[in-house]
């Protein structure tokens, strides 16, 4: 597709702006703490938006009206979880994180447990960091690629280049302002979808809104006793708990927008602000997809490629390059959404990615006997050789499709183990075990892996087929609760004089 004059001097603009926002906001960085955490005295609301960027990523806005296109509203069952995993965040584990003055959460499990369990929460969100980003990357380029028509891999390199130039210049200042920007820019255009997809489609409102509803478009529950069942809401419920504590609360990634705050009450306000906010945009996007079923009901047979119909996530892009008005400005400003979406996640990543192997590593690698400067230097190369690394990973998936769900079930495998340990740490006043800890979070992901492995090769992928073990939303729970049960088992007493973080809470 050829866009129009008025489309590329939108996403011109949009990409002036992010550059500008960038090296403005970004300017000034003295040390490590304003590199990684903006000196501590961010505003919550300007931390609460940039958790909301970070979340919608590309994999949001193609994934998820995919999913409505070709099924229902499911996905909104995982909403609930999501909203119950935030406050359990709130009042239980950042009280630790700022208890504790961390610059990563890793730093609360080596001053809670020991360097054992600290070094292997890191290296396990190195991997589970690493594969969800460059999904969202891999589906930000899909778009772009099936929009301009221009060849995958240099929409990966440009897009990742970008938003690794400003995240490697401005550090996490830069990051949150131009996460501001790009909220903006993602939450607008959405709306303006919907208005398109309604202008287009035959028929009125109440029309167009009946033929979703009789396909089942609007079907948001599903009431099954069925432990097996992954869309059943309960079960949903559980694993959408457990895994937006995981996320939120042991990923660094998001985690760092709410340290970044000056004070406890501020990370937990920006927090709650994300849990309302979130929800009306993840609605829009539903409703992207089913009113995109509504509009290609009415089509001509054949006006969807086979290719697209294929692989549902290219069915919102091909709106975009088809659907859409020539040369008035609206594909550029739904490509620039996607762009946001992709560019706020991705910079987010990378600067979470860099300030973990700075922390956790090399400074204690080096005891910390280099200069702020010298560590400054570090972090911004660990910027850039960490945007490679995900435009690799990028490229290694560019064969699946539904990736929403991929991702979800890839990074339970992972998130459970992390998570056990935290809560170890803030729900127990034992010394614990630095190496037993260690042991229970790999094992916990190795368990998880042979399970999933046996089931895709052994009994078969159907997740409502009666052989299957356990349904993946259950993964992450069963993750937590091993690692957890594991960590508490061997923990030590407390010798007499010991004082451990919880003490000094």
């Amino acid at each position: 597709m050829v866009l129009g004059v008025g489309d590329l001097v939108v996403v011109a603009v949009y990409f002036a702006a992010t550059i500008g926002i960038g090296l403005w906001f970004g300017r000034g960085e003295r040390d490590t703490t304003d590199f990684f955490l903006g000196g501590r005295r961010q505003h919550w609301l300007l931390a609460g938006i940039s958790i909301i960027a970070t979340e919608v990523s590309a994999l949001t806005i193609i994934g998820v009206p995919a999913e409505a296109y070709r099924g229902n509203w499911n996905y909104l069952q995982m909403y609930a979880g999501a909203f119950l995993g935030r406050i359990l965040i709130v009042y239980l584990l950042l009280p630790a994180f700022y208890g504790g003055k961390v610059t990563t959460v890793y730093e609360y499990l080596g001053q809670r447990f020991g360097p054992w369990t600290r070094s292997t929460a890191s290296v396990m969100f190195f991997a589970s960091r690493v594969l969800g980003s460059g999904v969202r990357l891999l589906v930000a380029s899909l778009a772009i690629s099936e929009i301009f028509g221009w060849p995958l891999v240099c929409v990966v390199i440009v897009t990742a280049g970008v938003s690794t130039a400003y995240a490697g210049y401005g550090g996490i200042k830069a990051i949150l302002w131009t996460d501001a920007f790009q909220a903006a820019i993602f939450t607008s255009a959405a709306f303006v979808a919907v208005a398109c997809l309604l202008a287009g489609t035959q028929g009125t409102w109440s029309e167009n809104l009946a033929t979703a509803y009789q396909a089942g478009k609007f079907h948001v529950f599903t009431w099954d006793a069925d432990p097996n069942n992954d869309r059943a809401f309960w079960v949903l419920l559980i694993h959408a708990t457990i895994l937006n504590m995981a996320a939120l609360g042991t990923d660094q990634d998001l985690t760092q927008r709410m340290l970044t705050c000056a004070n406890l009450r501020d990370g937990q306000k920006s927090l709650l602000f994300n849990a309302f906010a979130g929800l009306p945009i993840v609605v829009v996007f539903l409703a992207i997809g089913s009113l995109l079923f509504v509009y290609y009901q009415a089509q001509p047979a054949g006006s969807v490629p086979d290719h697209v119909l294929a692989k549902t996530d290219r069915i919102f892009p091909f709106f975009i390059a088809t659907g859409l008005p020539y040369n008035v400005g609206l594909r550029g400003l739904l490509l620039t959404a996607i762009l946001a979406a992709g560019m706020s996640s991705l910079s987010s990543a990378i600067g979470a990615l860099s300030s973990t192997a700075v922390t956790d590593f090399y400074r204690v690698v080096t005891r910390s006997r280099r200069s702020e400067a010298h560590y400054l230097r570090a972090a911004r190369a660990c910027t850039v050789g960490f945007g490679a690394v995900l435009i690799l990973v990028a490229l290694a998936f560019a064969g699946y499709d539904k990736l929403l769900w991929q991702v979800f079930q890839w990074v339970s495998l992972v998130f459970g183990g992390m998570l056990g340990v935290f809560l170890l740490g803030v729900t127990t006043t034992r010394r614990g075990h630095d190496r037993t800890n260690m042991l229970a979070m790999v094992s916990s992901t190795l368990l998880l892996v042979a399970l999933k492995l046996y089931q895709e090769h052994g009994k078969g992928t159907d997740p409502l087929d009666p052989t299957v073990l356990i349904a993946w939303p259950w993964w992450v729970v069963v993750g937590t609760g091993w690692t957890y049960l594991l960590g508490a088992c061997f923990s030590k007493r407390r010798s007499q004089g010991d004082r451990s973080l919880t003490d000094r809470r």
